[in-house]
């Protein structure tokens, strides 16, 4: 018989069980009214239920594939019943046993109600099919033991073949009488040998004494303990044996779905229910279940109660929670094996590929293009400006603006190039099967352009602007040179002004290389205090008095001089520029002595300083230092427009608080660069310094005439000092002072940089350069 899990089908199975006990039961009462009871009634109504009651508490259990089938001892009262008792009457005391038994058990009611209705039916048929077999002439006859034993096999497997019907009905499983199985045969056997003690029973009774029959209570007993612990230790070896091997199954598994699939057979095998399965919902009626995890989703073991007890179920529900146990581990652990997979090859912050990756890639992109006549590129991209977010936003703003870069170029470029994460502000592109080399010429112009979008982060419009270097290959060279040489062009454009795209070129390895050479030694000069100051005058045009010196910092390297536009900007790239310049403050502060001795009128000291300084936190305290003891000569601080410019409230604070202290503030090759001058309203500036490019045809050109002169007349509106930078030539100066504002000049025609023994001798003859300026 073949059952397809239909509800009706199944209480309609168990109904006409319980409608068929009752004509069993019915027909048994009739036939006991028309004769009168016998002697053995009474005893077999005191002694044979109370023991029914209490050995239907020790059933055997017969474990199958589609659940558990319980079959008691209690069928030793049925050899006892039918050896004492004429099969009506005795079929009367089962049923009310019966009844009494399972009303007493813990149990769903639609179970006990279907477990009388077995218990009933299968035992008065045991019961007739003795009375029928046993001979004429007393109980003491081999033949009425053959009978005795006939009626206690017929119960077993009525008992059987009824309760796994309804097992196979209810979990809609295919039906197949198992009753040759050996672990079954051998059941029935056990049982049927035990059933014999009923027998016995019967013949002490009727042959001996009634009071006799006790004797029998300790080996029963015995027996039921004994085969009570038996079952329970045999279930929990075949229990464990399940949890072991599936879990030694689901630790091989390296997938999530094959430890969900081993999970579910685990499952079934353990409680024996087919329809043990895993889903998304808990447990609900009538069910037992156990929750999975791996730590983000979540997953239920489920199996129906069925008709279980309530140990059974406990047990279910212990182990299923065990196996679901090993499977969250192991979900946990395929969990993590992927998380540090995909660790070990993106980049954390971006999700970008990572140096590793990108390099496998490129290694791949190369072996294919040796098998085709196209190239590939790798570009190599360097953000311009991003250290500055850094330093006056924080990290986390840094992270916002890294996080949209990212997503910017990956939606620059196609969909089968790769873009990765080289580490800090370093992005890389590998493009594939180029054809037309005008295609990564477009390709970077977009690049550029979508970074150089602003990213908003707190109510700050960031932006940063990136170098590109490019490198081709025809598949001759490595990853780790291709992407090399991509860094080299990367430098160059650095070199070139930053925010623009340069090829490789071999002569760039070389140039790299003496870069990286040129910041090592100036690393050890800094270290060594091995760097000069060289001081410039500056001058009134109207009086012709020096009224300031200017400190410029000089490098002899290997017995050269470093011109400062080669080392500067390279102290700026590497963070050099902090203990640079906290050296020029030193070697002024030093110097402040032997200018003060000459007697001289105060003057100015002025020293170049970077934005990186004011961000130092010991800028403030160097410079305190360095106002003392300078003593009355005044320090002036020079920053140029590109820093002083930015919207920077810790450097506007350091500002702040060194002109509190007396230190003035100059405005260095103001005038390019920027359209706005509106910073001068709200900065602690006193100085401006025009930039050179102003006076180069001043005497040549009305408007540069006229734009150097409104410079003048704005500083005098603001209440600003103004110097101009630049003068070459007696002409430029002639123009200068035509001019009626109060104007500062610095140049080489004036005066070039010289070491402090110099600019000491040139104090102390106050009238040479005053001839110069006024007489020409």
């Amino acid at each position: 018989m073949t059952a397809h899990a239909q509800p009706w089908l199944s209480r309609a199975f168990d109904r006409s069980v319980l409608a068929l006990a009752v004509i069993l039961a019915v027909a048994s009462a009739s036939v006991a009214v028309t004769e009168p009871a016998t002697e053995h009634l009474p005893l077999a109504l005191l002694v044979g239920v109370p023991v029914i009651v209490v050995v239907s508490r020790y059933p055997v259990l017969l474990h199958r594939s589609r659940g558990v089938i319980e079959i008691g001892f209690d069928s030793c009262v049925l050899a006892f019943l039918g050896t004492v008792l004429p099969a009506a009457e005795g079929a009367l005391v089962w049923a009310l046993g019966a009844v009494l038994a399972q009303s007493l058990i813990r149990r769903r009611l639609v179970a006990r109600i279907f477990n009388i209705g077995v218990m009933t039916t299968s035992g008065i048929a045991a019961l007739w099919v003795m009375d029928w077999l046993s001979p004429d002439g007393g109980p003491v006859q081999f033949a009425t033991f053959v009978a005795v034993l006939v009626g206690c096999s017929v119960y077993f497997i009525l008992d059987f073949f009824i309760s796994e019907a309804s097992v196979a009905l209810e979990n809609g499983t295919p039906y197949s009488g198992e009753i040759g199985r050996s672990d079954v045969f051998l059941s029935m056997v056990s049982i049927v040998a035990v059933d014999s003690l009923g027998y016995l029973a019967a013949l002490v009774v009727m042959e001996v004494d009634a009071r006799a029959v006790a004797l029998l209570a300790v080996p029963v007993a015995t027996l039921l303990v004994a085969s009570k612990s038996t079952t329970r230790n045999r279930e929990r070896s075949r229990r464990m044996r399940v949890l072991f091997d599936t879990s030694r199954s689901v630790q091989r598994q390296t997938s999530a779905d094959g430890v969900l699939e081993l999970l579910e057979s685990g499952g079934r095998a353990l409680v024996r229910a087919q329809p043990c399965a895993v889903r998304n919902q808990p447990a609900g009626a009538g069910e037992v279940g156990a929750r999975i995890s791996d730590g983000d989703g979540e997953w239920w073991l489920v199996s129906p109660t069925g008709q279980r007890n309530a140990a059974d179920v406990a047990a279910d529900r212990e182990h299923l929670e065990q196996l679901a146990l090993t499977g969250s581990e192991a979900l946990s652990r395929l969990k993590l094996t992927r998380e540090m997979t995909y660790l070990a090859r993106h980049d954390i912050l971006t999700e970008l590929s990572n140096r590793s990756v990108f390099l496998n890639r490129v290694g791949q992109a190369l072996a294919a293009t040796r098998q085709r006549t196209s190239m590939v590129a790798l570009l190599f991209c360097d953000l311009d400006g991003f250290k500055q977010v850094n330093d006056r936003f924080g990290h986390s703003a840094g992270d916002a603006v890294l996080i949209e870069t990212a997503g910017r170029i990956a939606a620059s470029v196609r969909s089968g190039d790769t873009v990765a994460r080289l580490g800090g502000d370093e992005f890389a592109v590998l493009i594939e099967n180029i054809a037309d080399p005008a295609d990564v010429v477009r390709l970077t112009d977009v690049l550029r352009a979508a970074v150089a979008g602003t990213t908003d982060v707190n109510g700050h419009q960031l932006s940063v602007s990136t170098s590109i270097g490019v490198a081709t290959s025809d598949g001759s060279t490595t990853a780790e040179a291709l992407l090399r040489n991509a860094d080299l062009a990367m430098y160059e454009a650095k070199a070139e002004g930053k925010n623009c795209v340069v090829h490789y070129r071999p002569e760039y390895g070389a140039a790299r290389v003496r870069r990286l050479e040129m910041a090592e030694a100036l690393s050890t000069a800094v270290e060594r205090d091995e760097l000069a100051v060289d001081y410039q005058p500056v001058y009134s045009v109207r009086t012709g008095a020096v009224t300031g010196l200017e400190a410029l910092a000089r490098w002899r390297r290997d017995g050269r001089d470093v011109l400062p536009s080669a080392f500067i900007p390279l102290a700026e790239e590497t963070g050099l520029v902090v203990p640079l310049g906290a050296r020029i403050l030193e070697r002024v502060a030093a110097d402040a002595a032997q200018i003060r001795s000459l007697g001289l009128p105060p003057i100015q000291i002025a020293v170049n300083i970077s934005a990186q300084q004011l961000r130092s936190s010991s800028f403030v305290g160097l410079v305190q230092d360095t106002t003392r003891a300078l003593g009355e000569l005044d320090l002036v601080l020079e920053v140029t427009e590109r820093d002083v410019v930015r919207e920077d409230s810790l450097s506007q604070e350091v500002m702040h608080r060194l002109v509190a202290d007396g230190v003035q503030f100059a405005v260095d090759d103001f005038g390019v660069g920027f359209s706005s001058v509106g910073y001068l309203q709200t900065l602690p500036v006193q100085v401006l310094k025009t930039d050179r490019t102003f006076v180069t045809d001043i005497e040549n050109s009305t408007r540069s005439a006229n734009l150097l002169r409104s410079m003048l007349l704005m500083g005098r509106a603001l209440g600003l000092h103004v110097v101009v930078e630049g003068v070459e030539r007696q002409t430029q100066l002639d123009h200068l002072r035509t001019m009626r504002n109060e104007i500062f000049a610095q140049g080489f025609h004036l005066a070039r940089p010289m070491p402090l023994p110099r600019v000491l001798d040139l104090l102390s003859d106050g009238e040479r350069p005053r001839e110069r300026i006024v007489t020409g």
